[in-house]
């Protein structure tokens, strides 16, 4: 048997030099038909959506609302300007992240809010007032809602 380039076929192997093979290649899927075939199997579209659930609700959970000029006038016990706040959010969601996943803002009492990033303050390299800008941020959401 002869090695042989057929031009509608594509390299294969034929019974003679020359002759087109009586095996036809297979041809490919669009890409396209699979997709749509995985998502209407049985659980091929409950997987889809369980896993699109999945991230819109670790999205809620660790909202991080931005900063507002309403934020400066709720009363937290203390003057806290923009700038602060803006820093405070920034600080919270860029350094926080550097260790573990970002807590939820109203998973812990406000009152524990200072002690939980003075704790991790020293890990997290922030100096007192970093520190004191991701408190005033923290509180002033908690605050509004």
């Amino acid at each position: 048997m002869a090695f042989t380039l057929h031009a509608n076929h594509g390299a294969g192997f034929g019974s003679a030099a020359g002759a087109p093979s009586s095996a036809q290649e297979p041809r490919a899927r669009p890409a396209l038909h699979t997709l749509s075939t995985f998502l209407f199997q049985p659980f091929g579209g409950l997987l889809c959506f369980s896993f699109t659930v999945a991230l819109l609700s670790c999205q809620s959970l660790n909202y991080v609302p931005p900063v507002t000029s309403q934020m400066t006038a709720v009363k937290t016990g203390q003057h806290v300007d923009l700038a602060t706040l803006r820093e405070g959010r920034t600080l919270f969601v860029h350094r926080c992240i550097e260790c573990h996943t970002l807590p939820s803002l109203w998973h812990y009492q406000k009152e524990d809010w200072p002690e939980i990033v003075n704790s991790m303050s020293q890990r997290a390299s922030l100096n007192p007032a970093e520190r004191d800008a991701i408190v005033s941020y923290i509180l002033a959401v908690r605050a509004q809602h």
